[in-house]
């Protein structure tokens, strides 16, 4: 980092993600960062300077004290009129819903802490804001993350303890009483490995009594260590951790006092059992906040007004392979080897061209305020290319002068190609839907005798239900009489689909060669079974209707028993099963039954994607409800009915999503 100067830093806290300002001790705003621009709506360059609350009224509408304002009270006054608020030493900590902000009022983290000048005088107080809305649940590990230096022990998310040289436990944080499920009250002071104990059962060293060792001696006793440049790190399975054993990741860093010695060694341990691969990002999420350039989860660099690189992360380090020894200092382009194999303009160096060159020269490049975006593709980085999504900002000194550049590049060639798959199977599965939706009859022939309406609305783009109405009248005998079908495939998606066409393509083709509905059902079962490799099954209703005697002889193999009403007695009858699911065994044997469907008389066939549809509180819309809708319209026409129960499935399970496939027919006698 060296060159930087301090406007370079407080342009780069500038460019931290979260909301911060700064007051004096009069209360004045002395800094307003541009995440609080984006967060408030407005400017710093209209709250500079302003006092007397006014930084408030964003956020309330009104003036009044912020949490910076509250770090310069005493103790009793502050205990005395905010209960809520907490405080840490001279630092306070709030959560707070404000609901006049924004539709529906929100949730933020507050943090606030004094500022004081060498002799230890307050000068003014620093509050940094974070909209938890979202995340409400996560407080404590978000606030660890982002907890000063001064909170890291207690509030970081992993298990963590400290020693002093003598190695006694000076700190044993709340995360470390879960893991080992022993109190900090029963761990601070104790020494001689005694903290081995909730992990290896005895006392022995751990990672942070390695700290204190020579390198010499920790390379030759453990050659599992890994040693960076100021920390060990190890992954390691206990397996008499937690009955089945754990695999943990362990990181020990020296602490150092003004004098820089070794006074204290810290060890964070993570359980990495289910996420062994994700270290490298669970080890960003850790870095300290003082640290964060070379700690930004981002490969990210920055350069100076010439052009020459005065920061290179360890993240850039890792992407690019070049160290940052290697790069601080250099300039005329030659940052953009690693990624170009050539010497050329990054996006930082954009920052110094005027706007008009720019968007002359780089149509690509996005320009939102003083931040300039692009993504790009580069075709020499590593084999196949690599996508990288940057962004750049300027910095600037007091006067508003730029000084420098800071850039973040982002490797999104997984999301990329990711996109690319999805699209291409996006345009595959629309042609799939339409193919899907011819099988579907275009149009129901209309039935002498009949009023009949039918639907089928897929949980995704293709399903596994499907309807049929199949005319008989090809043959002289069969004249007047319609083959009914409705049906659900196990399972959803594609797999479904593929299935749903065999199986319709096999009912209708026996339906048409057998004219009893049992022997067409049980034929249709034998050749589905033997081509259903995948244990997938499917259930269905399938029956004769007759115009000249106002029947319907049907088979119910395994489906939801329809419901019939009959309009002489107002009362509903269920057509139930005569036999089972189709594709799970052969050669069964489906009996067929007969109903007489008299003027006024409705039938109501549907798949369990109406009855099992759920609400906000994980109530099933149920068959209570499907006949209540039923009884309180039978005067309607059969597409009435069958708009009315599909409507009132829609309002029933309004903001769930739709897990299965709704396919349903009415019939009604006329």
């Amino acid at each position: 980092m060296a060159g930087l100067n301090e406007d370079c830093y407080k342009e780069i806290i500038d460019f931290l993600p979260d909301a911060m300002f700064v007051i004096d001790s009069s209360g004045s705003i002395i800094a307003w960062n541009r995440a609080m621009e984006e967060m408030t709506g407005v400017p710093a360059s209209r709250m500079l300077g302003k006092g007397d609350y006014e930084y408030a009224i964003p956020f309330y509408g009104q003036r009044k004290p912020m949490l910076a304002n509250l770090v310069m009270m005493g103790d009793e006054e502050l205990t005395a009129r905010y209960n809520t608020v907490r405080k840490t030493g001279d630092t306070l900590v709030v959560d707070i819903f404000i609901p006049g902000f924004r539709t529906g009022g929100a949730w933020f983290w507050a943090k606030a802490r004094p500022l004081r000048d060498h002799a230890g005088t307050i000068t003014g107080a620093i509050e940094t804001i974070r909209d938890i809305t979202d995340r409400k649940q996560a407080e404590q590990e978000t606030e660890q993350i982002r907890a000063r230096l001064g909170q890291i022990i207690n509030f970081l998310p992993d298990a963590t303890f400290v020693i002093d040289n003598k190695g006694v436990v000076i700190a044993w944080n709340r995360a470390m009483e879960q893991v080992t499920g022993v109190a900090a009250t029963e761990m601070i002071g104790k020494g001689d490995h005694e903290y081995a104990i909730p992990f290896y059962g005895e006392r022995k060293p751990m990672l942070a009594d390695l700290v204190f060792m020579p390198d010499e001696e920790v390379e030759k006793r453990y050659h599992s260590i890994i040693r960076t440049t100021d920390a060990l790190l190890v992954d390691i399975f206990l397996p008499e951790f937690g009955g089945r054993g754990t695999w943990f990741w362990a990181k020990a860093s020296a602490i150092y006092n003004r004098n820089g010695e070794m006074t204290c060694a810290i060890e964070t341990i993570r359980d990495i059992t289910d996420r062994k691969q994700a270290e490298l990002e669970t080890d960003r999420a850790r870095q300290r906040l003082a640290e964060i350039i070379s700690f930004l989860p981002d490969p990210t660099f920055v350069i100076d007004r010439n052009g020459v690189v005065i920061a290179w992360n360890r993240a850039l380090e890792e992407l690019t392979g070049t160290t940052a020894e290697q790069m601080i200092g250099k300039g005329d382009y030659e940052y953009a080897i690693p990624f170009y194999g050539e010497k050329k303009p990054m996006l930082a160096n954009l920052i110094f061209m005027p706007g008009e060159e720019i968007e002359q020269r780089y149509h690509s490049v996005q320009r939102i305020r003083d931040t300039l975006v692009v993504d790009i593709f580069i075709p020499g980085f590593r084999q196949g290319g690599a996508y990288f999504w940057a962004k750049a900002s300027p910095l600037f000194d007091p006067d508003g002068n730029i000084t420098g550049a800071i850039e973040t590049i982002r490797d999104i060639t997984d999301r990329i190609l990711i996109e690319q798959k999805l699209a291409r199977s996006s345009a595959e599965l629309q042609i799939a839907a339409e193919i899907q939706q011819s099988f579907l009859p275009e149009a129901l022939p209309k039935i002498r005798g009949f009023d009949i309406a039918a639907r089928s609305v897929m949980a995704k783009e293709v399903g596994g239900d499907f309807f049929d109405v199949i005319p008989f009248e090809v043959i002289p005998l069969d004249m007047g009489k319609y083959g009914i079908l409705i049906a659900d495939v196990s399972g959803k998606g594609v797999p479904a689909a593929l299935f749903m066409a065999l199986s319709r393509i096999v009912v209708r083709v026996n339906a048409l060669w057998h004219r009893d509905p049992a022997k067409a059902i049980g034929f249709a079962n034998d050749i589905i079974t033997q081509d259903s490799k995948a244990g997938m099954f499917v259930t269905l209703f399938y029956g004769s209707l007759s115009e000249k005697d106002r029947t319907l002889t049907y088979v119910n193999a395994g489906h939801n028993p329809p419901l019939m009403y009959r309009c002489s007695t107002k009362t509903f009858e269920e057509l139930m099963p005569t036999g089972i699911f189709l594709g799970g065994i052969e050669h069964q044997v489906y009996s067929s039954r007969t109903v007489e469907i008299g003027p006024g008389d409705i039938v109501v066939l549907y798949t369990d994607g109406i009855t099992e549809s759920i609400n906000g509180d994980d109530e099933m819309f149920g068959e209570d409800r499907l006949r209540s809708i039923i009884l309180e319209h039978t005067g309607m026409s059969a597409i009435g009915i069958m708009e009315k129960i599909l409507e009132e499935v829609s309002v029933f399970a309004v903001g769930q999503p739709q897990f299965d496939d709704i396919t349903l027919m009415v019939i009604r006698g006329v």
